[in-house]
């Protein structure tokens, strides 16, 4: 864990000052008035919302392992994402994602590299459903975006967005659809640098890396991703509205939850501590921002809503840690672990 240590104090200090911005002008009186007076049904809506898009998560991983690993089982797709989300909730240095992959090849003969790859895959899916969601919502007739520094920040935030995960999604694209190319370009511009042990453990695990990638090469199967991607967002969006109408904020409605999931799901992406403290309730009071929701009811929405959808999968996740026999000691050492799994692997 030591080379995570600096990701780590500097994920704490985002998050201090992130909230330390959150709280400025928030008494804690004003905040547990609104909490006493928001809607326990809604609240249980958004949570249930929320703990279904880890099942439409273990969906969609199926799609994108399917044209190279096909006939894995749900349960060992829904235990490693429930297990990722876990450890990037409990543990910092964002560990979660590589843990997931790791999680995987513990009970599915697949390599680590295209477990990881099919992981890039599925986020750069999700920058580009975020980023429609952001350009279709401010583009809506009436959207209250207007002028300013955050309106700006906003354009800018979706444009950047679109560009870069296209980018990215059509690079992945290439390599998946020459994955022999790939790999011998890969050899040929890095593993020629590196000593023969290390190089041929590379250059393994880039071809289980290229053959993760499978789902961009088939029209079929990256269409069916792209619709489970879509499915996700829309419910966690919807999550998001239940948890808006728990605390009476109804100026948003439907297309202003998509909104703010796609302001928030940026958001996330910035270094913080575990769990995204801070950094999730910052990002609502700015994708709140437009429709000038009193402080005290953003933060109380924001903080509830934050803790009650980190419960579920949490506890599910450490359910999950121990029925496949792994310590948090084990996670923490996943990378190390990882390497001696890629180590082993055959090209598939």
């Amino acid at each position: 864990m030591g080379k995570h240590r600096w990701k780590t104090l500097l994920g704490i200090a985002v998050t201090i000052a992130l909230l330390a911005w959150v709280l400025r002008d928030v008494s804690a009186a004003e905040v547990w008035h609104e909490l006493t007076q928001s809607n326990p049904l809604w609240l249980l809506l958004a949570v249930v919302l929320a703990t279904l898009s880890f099942v439409l998560r273990a969906i969609r991983w199926r799609v994108l392992l399917e044209p190279a690993y096909d006939g894995t089982s749900f349960d060992s797709r829904f235990g490693a994402v429930c297990i990722g989300f876990a450890v990037n909730n409990v543990l910092p240095a964002r560990l979660g994602e590589f843990t997931r992959a790791f999680a995987l090849t513990r009970t599915e003969p697949i390599p680590l590299g295209a477990s990881i790859a099919s992981l890039i895959v599925e986020r750069i899916l999700d920058g580009v459903v975020l980023a429609i969601f952001l350009f279709v919502t401010i583009s809506l007739p009436g959207f209250p975006l207007g002028e300013g520094s955050t309106a700006e920040l906003v354009r800018r935030t979706a444009n950047i967005g679109a560009i870069a995960f296209g980018l990215g999604l059509g690079l992945l694209w290439l390599a998946a659809r020459r994955p022999e190319a790939t790999s011998r370009l890969f050899d040929r511009t890095v593993v020629r640098w590196l000593p023969e042990r290390f190089g041929d453990r590379a250059s393994r695990a880039a071809a289980s890396f290229v053959a993760g990638l499978g789902a961009l090469a088939s029209p079929g199967v990256f269409l069916r991703a792209m619709f489970w991607s879509f499915v996700v967002w829309i419910d966690l969006s919807l999550s998001i509205w239940a948890g808006l109408e728990a605390f009476d904020i109804t100026g948003p409605g439907i297309a202003g939850a998509h909104f703010l999931q796609a302001v928030i799901a940026f958001a996330v992406a910035a270094p913080s501590s575990p769990g995204f403290f801070g950094v999730f309730e910052a990002a609502a009071r700015v994708g709140l921002g437009p429709w000038n929701v009193a402080a005290a009811r953003v933060v109380s929405f924001a903080t509830s809503y934050h803790i009650l959808t980190f419960i579920p999968v949490t506890l599910i996740g450490i359910w999950y840690l121990q029925r496949l026999g792994l310590s948090w000691s084990d996670v923490g050492r996943a990378e190390e672990r990882g390497d001696a799994v890629a180590e082993s692997e055959v090209t598939p």
